[in-house]
């Protein structure tokens, strides 16, 4: 099981991880003024709208392939996909020789040049062979299924025939090659070579890559990166004169500010706090580019200053909740880094060595928990009515959350941005919800709390709420499970004028449908497939059940000719 040894395994439980607090000499002013005295949330959901979750937003970026103990670590971490290579270091890395060259190449590339040429020196190795071996571990783990690859293709110093041959040499390791990045980042200039130093070179380029990509396998995904930068607005432009050759937009979105530069602190923390609305306001400006395309955010992050402060894991929570309600914008998210020096997972040195025995950073935790909740599950349609914090950018809900069904197990994952409690009220179709619910919370202290906790540890934090009543901690992420679904609390229809009539799913019977008549009617009922063929029928009674248990998911009809009327309502198996 993944991760087992690291966290209990409860079914009718998830838990929530209360990191141990770091005691702040001085309270962080909280930046949004002005809360109410009591704050009240409302979260409105409706269990028969679900929406499964694409496990490719739970992504991230992890490094290093090549030694037992890399392989080690990647098989701890059992990443949900693998991008290779990562970052600016694919413009530089070659496939045939799985190193890093400038090819000789006179073009500046500032900073780059140094790693790149002691790189080339000392024989550095990119780890596709650790690759190919994990990956054929998990197929033999998973039924299978290897990883979900998420390739960067080098198009500074390869030609298209040779990225054509290192497509084939990634399929002949047995790897899966669906999607590739055509480049990273040539909105930098530092990251081109001389065959994509101007904009016009990398587009010829890429569309030419495209054509040679796709002639060997027309089902593949390609992706162009853009900028969110508006001084890169032309560079964009060119780019995207001809939208038919990619398939996604590859963007890359750090959102947040430094709290440590003097005088930026309370704006900091707002910044990161509300780091949804900086995310939307630059996607809807990249999406502008080329609408339509979706988008592969393969390098994303909260950022909090050096250290991985409370804040930050505050937004990072909120801002997943932003991409799982706008899954049909982003096909991919990967969180930048586990085990590098940026938004790290994990504690490492100053030197980027994993300091052992392993341990969280509040990065870490958080994103564990949103997996554990999230992956394989069903999402709920919902609304939330509380208070809003607002910025330049526009305003958030104070309290976010998600219900999920998994494992026919239901819970919700809310997460508290303020610095007060919050009463959290649950309602099905409107009506509160008042059966019991298991309440674990990550709470922070301070919104600058920093610290690290042993991964084997198990430090729950068990809310007790009152006679039911559900009270999210201040700054916290939160959990409510063994949550009963009532779909009985709306009907799926109203009552008719002259016919009183409600069609009930039968919440402890999938695909069982009641029928309750208030009135004495006559008439007969049939029920017909999505392409209209009837595959029941009977005569209706004040009450009648209709079980299509043993029929397939999907939609079906249910038409009643009566005395009092004809009615028609659509049912709908999951």
């Amino acid at each position: 099981m993944r991760q087992g040894k690291f966290f209990k395994f409860i079914p009718s439980i998830f838990f929530i991880v209360a990191l141990g607090k770091t005691p702040a000499i001085a309270q962080t002013p909280y930046p949004f003024s002005h809360l109410p005295d009591t704050l009240n949330a409302i979260y409105n959901v409706s269990p028969d709208q679900l929406e499964p979750v694409n496990n490719l937003l739970l992504g991230y970026n992890i490094f290093n392939f090549i030694n037992d103990a890399d392989k080690d670590f990647i098989r701890t971490f059992d990443p949900i996909t693998i991008r290779f290579h990562h970052g600016v270091w694919a413009n530089f890395y070659d496939w045939d020789t799985d190193g890093f060259s400038l090819h000789g190449d006179p073009y500046e590339v500032g900073s780059h040049y140094e790693v790149v040429r002691q790189w080339e020196r000392s024989n550095r190795k990119g780890g596709i062979d650790g690759i190919e071996v994990l990956n054929e571990e998990k197929k033999i783990q998973d039924d299978g299924e290897g990883y979900d690859m998420m390739w960067t293709y080098n198009l500074n110093y390869h030609d298209e025939q040779s990225n054509v041959n290192r497509m084939r040499s990634d399929l002949s390791r047995g790897l899966e090659v669906e999607d590739i990045e055509m480049g990273n980042e040539h909105f930098w200039r530092s990251q081109r070579s001389t065959r994509t130093a101007t904009p016009e070179l990398y587009f010829m380029h890429a569309k030419a890559l495209s054509n040679a990509l796709k002639r060997e396998n027309p089902e593949l995904k390609l992706s162009i990166p853009l900028s969110w930068r508006r001084d890169h607005k032309d560079y964009n432009t060119i780019l995207t004169a001809d939208t038919s050759y990619f398939d996604a937009i590859s963007y890359h979105k750090y959102v947040g500010l430094d709290p440590d530069i003097p005088g930026e602190s309370n704006n900091a923390f707002s910044a990161i706090l509300t780091g949804r609305l900086a995310m939307e306001n630059d996607q809807k400006f990249v999406q502008g580019f080329a609408p339509g395309k979706p988008l592969w955010m393969t390098e994303w992050g909260v950022s909090g200053g050096d250290e991985s402060i409370a804040a930050a894991a505050l937004g990072m929570a909120d801002c997943y909740l932003y991409l799982l309600e706008n899954q049909e914008v982003y096909h991919r998210a990967n969180w930048f880094s586990v085990n590098g020096r940026l938004n790290s997972f994990i504690n490492i040195s100053d030197n980027r060595v994993i300091k052992y025995p392993l341990e969280w950073s509040y990065y870490g935790v958080v994103h564990h928990i949103i997996r554990e909740v999230f992956e394989n599950a069903e999402m709920i349609e919902g609304s939330m009515d509380t208070h809003q914090l607002t910025t330049d950018l526009g305003s958030i809900n104070a309290v976010s959350a998600r219900m999920v069904i998994k494992e026919e197990m239901a819970s919700i994952f809310a997460v508290n941005l303020t610095n007060k409690p919050v009463n959290f009220q649950l309602q099905f179709y409107s009506h509160a919800y008042e059966e019991g619910f298991v309440h674990y919370a990550y709470t922070f202290e301070d919104l600058a709390n920093m610290g690290y906790v042993i991964i084997d540890e198990d430090p729950l934090q068990k809310i007790n709420n009152e006679k039911q009543k559900i009270v999210l901690p201040p700054l916290s992420v939160n959990v409510l499970s063994s949550i009963e679904v009532n779909y009985n609390a709306r009907p799926l229809s109203v009552d008719e004028t002259n016919f009183h009539i409600k069609v009930y799913p039968n919440p402890s019977k999938k695909g069982v449908f009641d029928i309750k008549v208030s009135t004495t009617v006559a008439g007969r009922y049939s029920v017909y497939s999505a392409s209209g063929v009837e595959i029941q029928k009977g005569k209706l009674s004040s009450s009648t059940s209709i079980d299509l248990q043993g029929n397939p998911a999907g939609i079906y009809y249910l038409k009643i000719a009566s005395d009092k009327g004809d009615f028609q309502e659509e049912l709908m198996i999951r």
